[in-house]
């Protein structure tokens, strides 16, 4: 009986020590964000986001004389949304003003092209970003004006890779911008 008493004991010990692995850290996970004074909020899925544009053809800018690129041909836009949670009686209306680094090959002030470090990046193309229609939004502009109602709202966007020269080459086409929405 006594031999009985202390398995127990120490089959419950054993379950104790092995337990205690079960509380150890594996990880840590930082939570970020600010309390602001805004009719609405914005989703934590639009606030750092990923649009892919895909795989396009460097032919996919080309004119009627293949290899050349027609300058403002642009490729077919990815759609993305920035969606705006629990807005409150006051929210009318709303513009979204983006920044970022401008193609200076472009007048017209489009996001340039940073590729990608260490591999040649795809040059005479910039992305151009655009409202749900595909009107031109310029970097540092505001947006025409999206309605809000009351409660969610989602305001969609386009962006696309645009020929800034004739002779459009291969490689990593990627931009990063920043925006801020003003409240009407």
């Amino acid at each position: 009986m006594k031999k009985f008493v202390i398995a127990k004991f120490a089959a419950l010990a054993a379950v104790g020590l092995l337990s205690q692995g079960a509380f150890a850290a594996d990880g840590t996970i930082n939570f970020t964000g600010e309390i602001v004074d805004a009719p609405c909020s914005i989703s934590p899925n639009s606030q750092n986001m990923t649009v892919p544009l895909g795989k396009v053809s460097r032919t996919a800018f080309d004119g009627a004389t293949a290899g050349t690129a027609v300058v403002g041909k642009k490729a077919t836009p990815a759609k993305f949304t920035i969606d705006l949670l629990g807005c409150g009686a006051t929210a009318k209306g709303a513009t979204v003003t983006f920044t970022g680094t401008a193609d200076t090959d472009a007048t017209l002030l489009r996001l340039a092209n940073a590729g990608q470090v260490g591999v040649g990046a795809a040059s005479g193309v910039a992305i151009e970003l655009g409202d749900s229609a595909g009107t031109k939004i310029p970097l540092g502009q505001e947006s025409g004006q999206y309605v809000l109602g009351l409660g969610d709202n989602s305001l969609k966007f386009q962006a696309a890779y645009i020929a800034t020269k004739t002779a459009v080459t291969v490689g990593p086409a990627n931009a990063t911008a920043q925006f801020t929405v003003a409240y009407k």
